[in-house]
């Protein structure tokens, strides 16, 4: 049986220049490169970092983690002190068991005190629309962190396989897709078809705080972290968008008049 991965090793030689480029470029397709990070006692690490007090928001409250991946997270805000933890995601790989949290692929009909989306925001399909589906389900407040915006250095989030920075921007969409088929089996053909939950809508800066201020909502904490702290470069247009790490929020409603 002839596997798919080395019917696209045989098949490269006949690929555009770009794609053997890029191919030379990355990681053996026997060692492919990327680790789930922020797991297990490192779970809360991005949220300690990017979220101001970001504990005392959680200590006692009713959290619902939109889009938790792994569940690591919601099994450390529990930990952590939060009163009620619940994780939704489309994709469950969620751990078996009983941990004290709930996990679930249906959307909760209740309000939480905090609704919170870590490293997620940039890999939904309908951004606005899932903002939309937050807010209603927000008690007091919507915390959102995530991670390298489209022009980032790893906006492709393509680094499991390619030692290449801006790889989206330096290469054709289809070259990237043809090497990424030597170390991915779901066929995709597009960074919006990425399968398990990999996708990514191309979410820029800007983008995200057209969402935040069309919302309305009041905005107590906006933050974007500069890649490796350099300095200034996010208030600088266009330097912003390419060397911006991270962005945070915290939202609220607006006080009822």
């Amino acid at each position: 049986m002839v596997h798919r991965r080395d019917l696209n090793t045989a098949e490269s030689g006949s690929w555009p220049l770009s794609a053997r480029i890029l191919k030379a470029l990355s990681r053996p397709t026997e060692a492919p490169g990327g680790t789930e990070r922020h797991v297990g006692d490192h779970a809360l690490d991005f949220l300690l970092k990017t979220v101001p007090g970001f504990l005392e928001e959680i200590k006692g409250k009713s959290v619902l983690d939109y889009g938790c991946g792994l569940g690591d997270q919601v099994l450390a805000m529990k930990r952590a002190g939060a009163a009620r933890v619940v994780g939704f995601d489309l994709f469950p790989k969620f751990p078996a068991g009983d941990h004290g949290v709930e996990f679930t692929t249906e959307l909760p009909a209740e309000r939480f005190d905090v609704v919170l989306s870590s490293s997620a925001f940039e890999h939904f399909a309908d951004p606005e629309g899932e903002f939309a589906k937050m807010r209603k389900l927000t008690g007091q407040k919507l915390i959102i962190t995530w991670a390298e915006p489209w022009f980032s250095h790893d906006g492709s989030h393509m680094s499991n396989f390619t030692y290449v920075p801006w790889v989206n921007l330096l290469f054709p969409e289809r070259s990237v897709m043809l090497v990424r088929s030597l170390y991915r089996d779901d066929g995709a053909m597009s960074y919006e078809t990425c399968g398990l939950g990999g996708a990514v809508n191309r979410m820029t800066v800007r983008r995200f705080e057209r969402i935040i201020k069309a919302s309305g909502m009041r905005v107590e904490y906006l933050r974007h972290y500069a890649t490796r702290d350099l300095p200034l470069v996010t208030h600088i247009p266009v330097l912003r968008e390419l060397l911006t790490s991270a962005c945070t929020c915290i939202l609220s409603e607006p006080a009822q008049r």
